[in-house]
């Protein structure tokens, strides 16, 4: 999938691949992305959605492109009604929104998608036997990001990652992490209580100086070498900046076809790279400890390693 600009001040790069071990079973990537202007002018939000993949979720592909539909379609229209200028306030009450407002978007698309394209009797006779409600098939993790009016806004159910990158090469993880999730386990939308099993987070960007974001599925961090991952990263990442929006166009698709591969996780792998407008003349700026060879996507940003497929399931409470 090509990376493209958006109109707005944030450059998003994106790069989206099928796993290894789906080729082998010829099945199709069960991710998504998706990213458009939000907020005031030079706001954006982006998201990213794996869905599940195993059996009973044997609709998780149209779930996770109802996933990424609906979280735009909802920060699009709360960020419009959101009242200017931005506070703390404002952010919070965003961020306290997301959740309940995302979840009942997507059940929404699932039950137009399941209106357009009944179950057949076979499946409907399935999902009865082991008392699966009607989303389960559609099930799907979500990572979704906004950056408006100098605010982030992030949001997330189920695993995958978000790094927040510094001009200094440094970083952190927006949204805290959920012991849940065992690598075989996953929370999901489908799940009756997904609201619930939302984490949320909001950063005032005038305190906490923001170079880039990195949301990306779970086939992303499972490819990495390092653990932890996410230092290493952040300073490719800043160090990699003064490259240009451009070179990032062109590379993140290949770090996501890499870290897919066979030699990476073997899983599906979508990445979604914010970069801010100026990121080139902060990272310059900031001067990052690194400086890779502009010729090779590095072995901590894109690594090699065997492969490990993972078969998603629903987590149960």
């Amino acid at each position: 999938m090509p990376s493209t600009p958006v109109p707005t001040a944030w450059r998003v790069a994106v790069g989206t691949a099928r796993g290894a071990a789906h080729e082998e079973r010829h099945l199709p990537n069960q991710d998504s992305v998706k990213f458009q202007p939000a907020g005031p002018a030079g706001g954006v939000v982006a998201a990213v959605a794996d869905g599940h993949g195993a059996s009973r979720h044997f609709r998780s592909l149209t779930g996770s492109m109802l996933a990424v539909r609906a979280a735009c379609a909802v920060v699009e229209e709360l960020a419009a009604d959101a009242a200017e200028p931005w506070t703390a306030e404002s952010a919070g009450v965003l961020r306290d929104q997301l959740p309940s407002a995302i979840v009942g978007r997507w059940r929404e698309l699932v039950a137009q998608h399941r209106a357009g394209h009944p179950y057949s009797a076979a499946e409907l006779s399935g999902l009865e036997a082991v008392s699966n409600g009607p989303d389960i098939p559609y099930g799907s993790t979500l990572l979704v990001a906004v950056i408006t009016a100098g605010w982030l806004i992030c949001a997330q159910i189920g695993d995958g990652d978000m790094l927040a990158v510094r001009p200094d090469g440094t970083g952190w993880t927006p949204v805290d992490g959920d012991d849940r999730l065992d690598g075989l386990h996953t929370t999901s939308l489908c799940q009756r209580a997904a609201v619930s099993y939302f984490r949320t987070a909001a950063y005032d960007l005038r305190t906490e100086a923001l170079l880039a974001l990195l949301l990306g599925t779970d086939g992303y961090g499972n490819a990495q070498v390092t653990h932890p991952w996410q230092p290493a990263v952040a300073r490719e990442v800043a160090g990699l900046a003064t490259r240009g929006h451009d070179w990032f166009d062109r590379q993140v698709p290949v770090w996501a076809e890499r870290c897919a591969s066979a030699h990476g996780s073997g899983d599906d792998t979508t990445i979604a790279l914010l970069l801010a407008p100026d990121s080139l003349p902060l990272a310059a700026a900031a001067g990052p400890a690194i400086e890779p060879d502009a010729t090779e996507v590095t072995d901590d940003i894109a690594a090699a390693k065997p492969a490990r497929p993972r078969r998603h399931r629903w987590f149960r409470r």
